[in-house]
């Protein structure tokens, strides 16, 4: 994988010892990875996300925002250890007549937003806990995308790997893991929340207070 895969481990690491410090994950890059493909005790997950590509043949640029990123993962209980493989699939230049596959270039958010996901699926699959919640984090998509998928220039579409995305509506904050909880039924939760909007509540209520403050003083003047 020619992208920058010590970016893609470090993100992770940070991401999976703030729920698991104790445990030890790896992500390791593997072009042979195929769907659907398990070893015994593997899962799969796949997302198919937004990311831009560069013709290194003629330096023509494009957007993509099925660009499908395929993850197997594995649990080992007795060891506490687990371990991720990764492939991000492909696509070449339309204009040329032999272009080479290119490599997707992601930013360092979306990044953050596709290792959200597999963290969030990890906690699911492997550790096997419960969520109130099950909805992934979308992509940003940092242009306007008109026109079908180019399905003869997808490497994971030439491969009879490609499928349709569901569809997610785009939220505009970064969200983080937050720590797990426990309800008083007993039953083990984990969430996800956007540590933007907790701030910005915080800033909306103090507002509020000054104002209330404010408007109060203006009326005991008064009478």
């Amino acid at each position: 994988m020619a992208l920058d895969a010590e970016v893609w481990k470090q993100v992770f690491q940070e991401l999976i010892q703030e729920v698991k410090p104790w445990h030890r994950w790896t992500l390791t890059p593997d072009k042979g990875l195929l769907p659907d493909v398990l070893k015994p005790g593997w899962m799969q997950y796949q997302q198919w996300v937004f990311a831009r590509f560069q013709c290194s043949s003629c330096s023509r640029s494009w957007a993509s925002a099925q660009v499908q990123v395929l993850f197997h993962m594995h649990w080992s209980e007795e060891k506490s250890r687990g371990q991720v493989k990764m492939r991000v699939f492909a696509q070449r230049c339309k204009k040329c007549s032999q272009p080479p596959f290119e490599v997707p270039e992601f930013t360092l958010e979306n990044i953050s937003r596709i290792l959200n996901n597999l963290v969030l699926r990890i906690l699911k699959k492997c550790y096997r806990e419960r969520f109130k919640s099950m909805e992934e984090i979308p992509m940003i998509k940092e242009v306007s995308l008109e026109g079908p998928h180019d399905r003869d220039n997808c490497e994971a579409c030439l491969q009879g790997c490609c499928a349709e995305p569901t569809q997610a509506m785009s939220l505009p904050t970064s969200w983080i893991p937050r720590a797990n909880a426990t309800c008083p039924s007993g039953e083990h939760f984990s969430s996800y929340a956007p540590r933007s909007h907790t701030r910005r509540n915080i800033v909306g209520t103090c507002c509020c207070l000054l104002l209330l403050i404010v408007v109060v003083v203006v009326i005991i003047k008064t009478l």
